[in-house]
């Protein structure tokens, strides 16, 4: 009876023990968050236009009736829970440069516009994609102006400004880099900066195209075109890396090539000293934020009939196809809308639709590991057509 009276209160410990412990398990391990993307939405007679947060399983909930111009993703950065997008209007006494928290998508915010330097000047907000550090600070940029209107001089920058202090820091007057480099039109008399720029994954520095300007005869015009680098923190800082035009479209996550759209797309060696660029396609292309590793040379291309990455290290150019739109086993699917990196970047979400066979399909959200051919992607779930438009962008909450 006494050893039989020990063995229920051994297995009363155990399994008070069993229970502390998986109760001690679950108050220590987070429940993991959802997915979650944020939508663009055109607005329906019940919805209004603008955007949405998803997340899987739930339905679209309206976040704000601001988006960037035509919904694209690829005017759009975040980065650690912030993201930043140029609106599609600019509210009055606003920059239209806004911001906001990924757990707060709601408070949108605007960054200033800079103070000029006498009532003499003013400064335009540029209707380029503005860029979070990971510090949570804001560049986008802005060009000097004078008020008078037959007045065609002009100084474009970028402003960083830190939220958390309120301070604006500008890059500076790129006049004094134009006028020393050797190439000049006839009568260059100064430079500003133009188009679009990225900053370096580290944060130290701004990638940005610069060009030389003046008038003949009175008539303004553009000179040569320089693709530099701006180190934060240091106006007047620029740097030749090349001469040529081109739009500044991304960096590769190791900070090593720059990838411009210039008579298609093309990729500059940052390490190097040589001003030479190397083809990545006979297409231009414009990569949205979600598309980009964040560690290595990998970069995600999406259309309307496929998915596949590239290798931009490599040489040639590695290239892997993912999905192909018109292999797909699921007889619903036919044509990608778009596509973002998971997390830690071992699968691709996409949306894709039957839009142009069947109106009515709405708009399907799938899953792939990054695979070859893969032509059995999971469906994840699905949302109206009101929703089809070029904003997905998927958010850490």
């Amino acid at each position: 009876m006494k050893k039989l009276t020990v063995n229920l209160l051994n297995s009363a410990f155990l399994i008070f023990l069993v229970l502390f412990l998986t109760s001690c398990e679950d108050t220590i391990v987070p429940a993991s968050q959802p997915l979650t993307f944020l939508l663009g939405c055109n607005g329906t007679d019940e919805l209004q236009k603008g955007l949405y947060e998803y997340s899987v399983g739930g339905t679209p909930v309206f976040k704000t009736e601001l988006y960037p111009y035509a919904f694209q993703s690829h005017l759009v950065d975040q980065n650690n829970g912030i993201v930043v997008f140029r609106s599609h209007i600019t509210p009055e006494n606003t920059s239209g440069i806004a911001y906001a928290t990924t757990s707060d998508l709601a408070n949108i915010q605007f960054a200033p516009i800079p103070g000029p330097p006498s009532d003499d000047y003013y400064y335009s907000i540029d209707n380029e994609c503005p860029r979070v550090f990971e510090d949570g600070r804001i560049a986008y940029r802005v060009t000097l102006q004078t008020v008078n209107p037959y007045d065609d001089w002009k100084s474009g920058m970028i402003a960083i400004f830190n939220p958390s202090s309120g301070d604006i820091e500008l890059s500076g007057d790129a006049s004094p880099f134009v006028l020393s480099q050797p190439e000049q039109g006839s009568d260059t008399e100064g430079g500003s900066m133009g188009g679009s720029f990225v900053l370096s994954p580290d944060g130290n520095y701004a990638y940005c195209t610069v060009y030389g300007a003046g008038t003949d005869g009175g008539v303004y015009h553009e000179d040569f075109q320089f693709i530099v680098r701006y180190t934060i923190g240091q106006p007047g800082s620029y740097e030749r890396l090349a001469q040529f035009g081109g739009s500044i479209n991304t960096i590769a996550g190791d900070g090593i090539y720059l990838i411009i759209n210039y008579n298609g797309l093309q990729k500059l060696n940052l390490s190097s000293s040589s001003e030479d660029l190397v083809q990545v396609d006979v297409y231009g292309h414009n990569f949205p934020n979600g598309a980009v590793s964040k560690s290595s040379d990998v970069i995600m291309k999406h259309w309307s009939e496929g998915i596949g990455l590239y290798d931009i290290g490599q040489q040639p150019v590695g290239w892997l196809r993912i999905i192909d739109s018109y292999k797909i086993n699921d007889p619903s699917f036919n044509w990608v809308t778009d596509a973002q990196f998971s997390k830690n970047e071992d699968k691709i979400y996409f949306t894709g639709t039957t839009y142009y066979t069947n109106y009515g399909s709405g708009i399907a959200l799938y899953s792939t590991p990054v695979i070859e051919s893969n032509a059995d992607p999971d469906s994840l779930s699905s949302f109206g057509l009101e929703y089809d438009t070029n904003m997905f962008i998927r958010i850490d909450k």
